[in-house]
């Protein structure tokens, strides 16, 4: 079935700045490789934290890429799926990446089934025909990328990830902390996808009671020892597998903490002009 002329015309990715875009995340550009994409999704993890503060400070989240790079690279803030891997996913392009967008949905342990198409936005990497499991928006997921392989357990970092399929043959990612026990992350296939088709999903997750972005406040950010992530309610600090938590106590701690912590200002949640 062909695509849409809409999606045959439109250019492939938006012009972006990559030399700034490489500074925020302290990397010099170098060719497409293995390696390079490694350093790349780990630096991105490291200096552009997972966060859903715009929800919660009433700036409404468009998918127009330049936007979104302005927030991220210039505004120095961080943001969720739909902004980080649809950023990334430019990045990778213009460096020269084969690379291409799916569509996931996320395993909720509540209900017991995975969400809606367009839940979560990932990203396929190609290497010498290989395909590589991409992701920069998740929160707390893969640090590397995952070789798309069906049922060999791989090891990142303090984590193992395996791929599994289901009776219709989607693809399932899942995940351990000692390579016996996995759960589900979540559901995709390798269908490429289109900028546009995220934007009914995206608005969800930030207005719907049903979406988990707007239950509470969220940022989340990989160290060089372990992670560190705040909410409206708590700071975990974990370095080395440790843990310190510390309840939040009221809307001035957290911007104190949000400062300290992810070197961002409550001017910075606010948009210029706005």
């Amino acid at each position: 079935m062909n695509r849409l002329n809409f999606f045959q015309n439109r250019p492939k990715a938006q012009k972006i700045d990559v030399r700034a875009y490489l500074e925020r995340i302290h990397l010099d550009q170098e060719g497409p490789s293995l390696k390079y994409l490694k350093k790349l999704q780990k630096a991105h993890l490291q200096k552009i934290p997972f966060e859903n503060l715009d929800i919660h400070y009433n700036t409404k989240i468009i998918l127009d890429y330049q936007k979104v790079f302005d927030k991220v690279v210039i505004n120095k803030r961080g943001g969720f799926c739909y902004e980080l891997n649809g950023l990334f996913y430019h990045l990778l392009y213009h460096l020269g990446f084969e690379c291409f967008l799916i569509s996931s949905k996320v395993w909720n342990k509540e209900k017991g089934e995975f969400g809606k198409p367009f839940d979560h936005m990932a990203i396929v990497v190609v290497i010498d025909e290989e395909k590589w499991l991409v992701d920069v928006g998740f929160g707390e997921g893969l640090i590397s990328p995952l070789k798309i392989v069906v049922g060999n357990p791989q090891m990142d970092y303090t984590k193992y990830w395996k791929i599994e399929t289901d009776p219709d043959e989607n693809l399932i990612l899942k995940e351990s902390a000692d390579s016996v026990h996995y759960w589900s992350k979540f559901l995709f296939t390798l269908e490429e996808r289109q900028l546009i088709q995220f934007i009914e999903m995206c608005d969800f997750h930030q207005s719907s009671p049903d979406s988990p972005f707007t239950q509470k406040k969220l940022i989340t950010k990989l160290t060089d020892s372990g992670r560190v992530t705040l909410t409206d309610r708590a700071l975990k600090v974990n370095e080395m597998g440790i843990t310190e938590e510390t309840p939040i106590l009221h809307e001035d701690d957290f911007l104190s903490k949000l400062e300290h912590h992810f070197d961002i200002s409550y001017t910075q949640l606010t948009p210029v002009g706005k």
